[in-house]
């Protein structure tokens, strides 16, 4: 693989808070014994009915294993999972496992409002050959951490994979001290974490408390060097789909130790971040995509609109001037 260095460094870590030691059942994970964990957040390309476009997405992820990433996080908020039925995701599941056998690893991203739903697309997701699940918690009209843990719970109980848990409080409204989110990672069945918060030092105390077989993906691709250099083992992000090259770079220089050189990659991809962060970023990383010849249509799931033409001008003429310009813009 072309980020054989993306292997971390061995890490001390405190064992010491784990109350229900002797309950938790050893996971098997994948996820973390993966060389490369440089993970998309698959845009799912959709037709202009709203269907799989299945021909731009199979160029897609051919396209990112080309770049060298080392699996795809599919149908989560990027993949717009929530808001497709569930056939379709489904499909993108089945595509991506296909896709990805002698390439990397398929994390099937199952939440859904209900909860029934999210147990059934689990199950799916085994049956697909997908490596693990992920969810998002529930959080549409406000839930308690009681009911978060149990959510999480039942979901362990019922996947037959692996479960990361999904902790995206800028989403969710659902800020979680480092007592509860080291509970829920003591939940049988939970390989660890995607960790989407700019709160870096609650990232490395909850590394601290995690066992030696569980994993956290940096979430916030602007700071995919900063976190790796604190220790999370990998990355998942929106961004990656169409600068891989960049996020793939950033990790071998974080693995070699050269974290000033990593920041300076960085930068390069953060100025585009800024400038997606105008728009919805979504669809804005699908109209890229588009641009770049990667997808067919920048057609969004409803009710998420794809950029009108004015959006788009002004997303063009901006991304022009940025350093990597030209592979964005063709």
């Amino acid at each position: 693989m072309l980020v054989s260095s993306i292997v971390m460094l061995t890490r001390n870590r405190d064992h010491s808070f784990h109350p229900n030691r002797e309950e938790a059942r050893p996971v098997t994970n994948v996820l973390l014994t993966a060389p490369n964990r440089i993970l998309p957040a698959l845009v799912t390309p959709l037709t202009a009915d709203g269907a799989l476009d299945v021909a731009s997405a199979e160029r897609l992820i051919e396209h990112l294993y080309a770049q060298g990433v080392g699996g795809l996080y599919v149908t989560g908020s990027t993949g717009e999972g929530i808001y497709l039925d569930p056939a379709t995701r489904q499909q993108v599941v089945e595509l991506a496992v296909r896709l990805s056998r002698g390439h990397g690893l398929v994390i099937a991203h199952v939440g859904a409002v209900q909860a029934a739903q999210a147990f059934q697309l689990a199950a799916h997701a085994a049956r697909a050959g997908a490596d693990a699940v992920s969810s998002i918690p529930p959080f549409a009209g406000g839930y308690s951490w009681d009911e978060v843990y149990g959510y999480y719970t039942r979901l362990c109980a019922a996947s037959p994979l692996p479960v990361l848990a999904y902790y995206i409080p800028v989403l969710t409204g659902q800020a979680l001290p480092l007592d509860k989110l080291a509970e829920l990672a003591e939940l049988k069945g939970i390989a660890g974490f995607k960790f989407t918060d700019y709160n870096l030092y609650l990232m490395q105390r909850l590394l601290a408390r995690l066992r030696g077989d569980q994993i956290i993906y940096n979430g916030p691709d602007e700071m995919l060097s900063l976190g790796l250099a604190m220790g999370a083992h990998g990355g998942i992000g929106t961004t990656y789909n169409f600068m891989p090259r960049l996020m793939v770079q950033v990790a071998e220089l974080v693995g070699a130790g050269q974290i000033a050189e990593a920041v300076e990659v960085q930068k390069q991809m953060n100025e585009v971040i800024e400038i997606l962060l105008s728009y919805h970023g979504l669809a804005a990383s699908k109209q890229i995509l588009y641009w770049q010849g990667l997808i067919d249509t920048a057609v969004c799931a409803p009710p998420r609109a794809a950029l009108n033409d004015a959006n788009q001008a002004e997303l063009r003429r901006r991304l022009e001037k940025t350093v990597i310009a030209d592979t964005l813009v063709r």
